[in-house]
Order: C-alpha cells, then structure tokens, then sequence
C-alpha cells in the first residue's frame, strides 16, 4: 500500500510542466518625474515641442510646450472684454458722481432757501400783516419738503455711488480672475522637470509608438519622463490571461537586449491591481509588473533600456 501511494505521487507530479513566460519590458528608476498631458480644452492637446530624448535635465529645466492656441484666443479675448468693462465702468462711475454732486448741489441750496423760510416766518404777524404772514408759513413748510426732498436725493445718490462702485469691483474681480485662470492654464501647457535626471519619451498606448512633437494626446496620457539613473527596475506589462499564473516575490530571469550573453536573477516586486488597454497590442487587457534585480549588474545599464524577462509559470497537463 505504501508503494502505491509513492507511485500515485509521481505520477500526478509527472504531470506538472513548468512553462516559461516570456515578456519585454523597459528599465525605470523609482526616481521618476512621469510627464503627463495637462487638462485642455476637450480633453486633447497637441504636443508642439519637446525637448530632445536622452537630455541630462536639472529641475526648473524645459520638457515640453503644449499647443496653446485656443487658450491663447480666450485670454485675448478676455483681455478685450475686461477693457471694455474697466471703461464702461468708469464712465458709469463719473455718471454716478454727476448726480452725486448735483444732489450735493440742489441739498446746499434748499438748506439755505429752508434757513431764509424759517427766518421770513419767523417773522410777527403785526409787523408784516396777515397776508404776508400767511405767505412766508407757506413758502417755509414748502421749503421744508423741498428741504427734505433733496436729502433723500442726496443720500440715495451716495448709496448709488456706492452700490455702482462695489458692484464695478466685484464684476471686475470676477473677470479678472477668469483671465487669470486662463493665463495660469497657458502657463501649464509648458512642463518643466521637477528633479535632475534624464529624458525618456514615453510610448503611445494607442500606436505603440514613441510620443513625438506634433502628436495628439488626451488629458493624462504620459508624454515623457525623467528619471535618475539609481534605484533602477524593470516594467514590463502582462495579458490578463497570464496574471493568474504569476505571483508576487516570484524570481524571474532578466537579460538586456544589450547584453544578451548574460542574464541576472530578479523578483517581482509589484503587480497592478487593474488592467489596461493597449490597442497597439490588441484587444484585451494588460496588467504592470515590475522587476526588481536581485544583485547589481556589473553593467551599464541605461533608462529606457529594453529588457527580456523569463517567468517560470507552474500548470498542470
């Protein structure tokens, strides 16, 4: 019976083949600056100018400019609308400041034409007879509305004045600041590095072809980026079909195209968690891995070097 068994278990591991699953993939370093396509309008911009591939870049340095052109016609025709407004106001600001100063005007002399009333009906009814007695009382208590009137009218025309002057203020801030946003989406559309490095231009998803000047890309594609030359790993991408069969700190072999006589031991490190679409390589989806060596290659490896990585996958048959 204890043969037997022995027997059943070599048979069944007879059975499991390890196959080797090949995939390519590029050296990175963990030090990365990736450079992405900036918000635009619709979503997609044209890249008008990159820096050249393989450039040794300090941060602050030039990367890329994207096409401004419709950002370029907004700012230029905010610019005029906020001309237009900054006169406009100010000719509704001197309107307001006419009728200030006419309100200002017709007060002073009503006060004064009150003041006279009150004294010529203050005067005795003996002194001047009844009739003209009568007369000032009159012209008195109409001075009085009149009086009144143009208070009224002089302190609606400073609360005008006033309500005019915040409200040109607050317009005026509100379009200033829409051709700020503006001005500051323009200077988005130039990238600079962030960190020392060199340049790497990235890989269209779609065409499978390296990013160059002059082509299309939608809001947060990768346009290119800088990396150090440390801390360096391989990312390679899988079809889904091939995940199952793969796992983390699984060891790999890795060999460079450029060194293809020798190959090192590495571990996979990292394997995304959602797959990708990649129409240059078919339908489906593919997953990121990335590679980390397990020693230091006596080499000069260089970013953006391409890599072949041997995955031993364990299946039965």
């Amino acid at each position: 019976m204890k043969r037997f068994l022995m027997l059943l278990f070599v048979l069944c591991n007879f059975n499991v083949i390890a196959k080797t699953l090949l995939a390519t993939g590029t050296i990175e370093s963990e030090n990365t600056q990736h450079v992405l396509m900036p918000l635009v309008q619709s979503f997609n911009g044209k890249v008008n100018e990159m820096i050249a591939e393989g450039t040794a870049v300090q941060k602050g340095d030039f990367l890329a400019r994207i096409d401004g052109s419709s950002v370029d016609g907004k700012i230029e025709s905010l610019k005029e609308q906020l001309e237009t407004f900054t006169e406009t106001a100010k000719k509704s600001e001197i309107d307001t400041q006419i009728t200030l100063n006419n309100s200002q005007i017709a007060f002073e002399k009503a006060q004064t034409n009150q003041k006279i009333a009150q004294m010529k009906a203050l005067l005795p009814l003996d002194f001047i007879g009844e009739l003209k007695y009568k007369q000032n009382q009159l012209a008195y208590k109409n001075a009085q509305k009149s009086f009144q009137k143009a208070q009224n009218d002089l302190n609606e025309a400073k609360q005008k004045q006033q309500e005019k002057l915040q409200s040109n203020k607050q317009e005026y801030a509100q379009k200033q600041k829409k051709l700020n946003v503006q001005q500051q989406s323009l200077k988005n559309l130039t990238l600079y590095a962030e960190q020392t490095g060199y340049v790497v231009y990235s890989t269209h998803p779609w065409t499978g072809k390296k990013i160059q000047a002059g082509d299309q890309l939608q809001t947060g594609m990768e346009i290119l980026s800088v990396s150090q030359n440390n801390k360096l790993k391989i990312v390679a991408w899988l079809n889904a079909i091939d995940i199952p069969n793969i796992k983390l700190n699984q060891k790999v072999t890795v060999s460079f195209d450029a060194y293809l006589t020798q190959s090192y031991p590495g571990e996979i490190t990292l394997i995304s968690q959602a797959g990708e679409e990649k129409k240059a390589w078919g339908n489906g989806l593919y997953y990121r891995i990335e590679v980390k060596l397990m020693e230091k290659p006596q080499l000069n490896l260089l970013i953006g070097m391409s890599a072949l990585i041997e995955i031993q996958e364990q299946t039965n048959e």
